[in-house]
């Protein structure tokens, strides 16, 4: 029974957050902060780079070469986890069959996917509890980190994460609320890529706590090229914080430094370009905007119809890259009805100049 009711109380979260988009009119949350007028001079729609009513991409990396890979969603029990989109016309199980297909892959459950500057592919796998990091170049496995049990809640919930080369860390926004049942006790997983210790950092703090009643905590998280700021936001909130990458070394130098950056959405995904502007993903609206100090901007809306900007990820080619996925129209997050209809979507915009 509890589990029904958290169930319930969630899908009337993501009910919440249903995009304009939808058919379906979804009555306005009223315990925010009225919206300010912003002046934008251009909103456009962005453009599709990759349609498919089968291949739901949740999460996308794009490396230094161009190579765009997507994990798949758990929560739809995808056969592959893992795809490569587009690679010489065809869309290719990565890194092969036996890491990404069927009920006995190495791979369990994946959604948090990066590239890092040598091209090597990160995949956070929740389900088995590590990182498995692949050469892409010479198509080959790296490593394997396992993230310990010590640092790890029963209802952690392993998605989202940032690699910072400087610091040799990956720094994993651990949202928890996992089981749909629990209250969240969000915090950062900070794991040294070198030697693979790890601690569990600033658990619960106000910065990663959702700002309306059975939402969501600790979920976008982004660092700046440079390796500098690590920014981060509850989904639902409408507030951004940051704290320097270098005080990720104890709770004491974190908690002391931890600020409030500006306004943003509620939000899904997160990424920082190389002059620090910070884009996020409007779920309610179906939009990709820009947050800065003062206020949230739209920069581009998603297709008419479609829900839910998922993942984002920004590419040296000048764009920046999304997921739209419908999150909010499967069963386990609306009222048990399955309402998503493909073509699920890999999009992209324009980096601000």
């Amino acid at each position: 029974m509890k589990k029904v009711l958290m169930l319930a109380s969630l899908s009337f979260v993501f009910t919440m957050c249903k995009s304009p988009n939808d058919k379906k009119e979804v009555e306005q949350e009223k315990t925010t902060t009225p919206k300010k007028e912003i002046v934008v001079n251009e909103i456009k729609t962005v453009e599709t780079v990759f349609s498919s009513q089968d291949i739901r991409p949740g999460n996308l990396a794009v490396t230094n070469s161009g190579r765009l890979f997507v994990t798949m969603n758990p929560l739809v029990s995808p056969t592959s986890k893992v795809f490569e989109l587009n690679k010489e016309g065809k869309n290719v199980v990565y890194p092969n069959a036996e890491y990404a297909t069927g009920e006995n892959s190495i791979f369990k459950a994946v959604i948090g996917i990066r590239a890092d500057s040598k091209d090597n592919l990160w995949l956070l796998d929740m389900g088995a509890q590590q990182f498995v990091v692949w050469d892409t170049k010479a198509e080959k496995l790296v490593k394997t980190i396992k993230i310990p049990a010590s640092v790890v809640k029963p209802a952690s919930f392993l998605q989202d994460f940032i690699i910072d080369e400087k610091h040799n860390r990956v720094i994993i926004a651990d949202m928890t609320q996992g089981d749909l049942k629990s209250a969240p006790e969000p915090a950062f997983i900070v794991i040294n890529t070198e030697n693979g210790e790890a601690k569990r950092m600033a658990q619960s703090h106000p910065s990663m706590m959702p700002e309306i009643e059975g939402g969501f905590a600790l979920n976008p998280i982004a660092i700046d090229p440079h390796n500098d700021w690590v920014y981060y936001g509850a989904l639902h909130s409408k507030t951004m914080y940051r704290a320097p990458a270098s005080s990720f070394e104890s709770d004491e130098k974190l908690l002391s430094t931890i600020e409030k950056f500006g306004v943003k959405s509620f939000s899904d995904g997160m990424e920082v370009d190389a002059n620090g502007n910070v884009y996020v993903t409007n779920v309610v609206d179906g939009e990709i905007g820009l947050s800065t100090k003062n206020e949230y901007k739209t920069l581009a809306k998603i297709p008419e119809g479609q829900t839910w900007p998922d993942g984002l990820y920004v590419a040296n080619d000048g764009f920046l890259y999304g997921t739209v996925d419908q999150l909010n129209k499967t069963a386990a997050l609306n009222n048990g009805k399955e309402e998503s209809v493909g073509p699920y979507l890999v999009i992209k915009t324009e980096l601000v100049k």
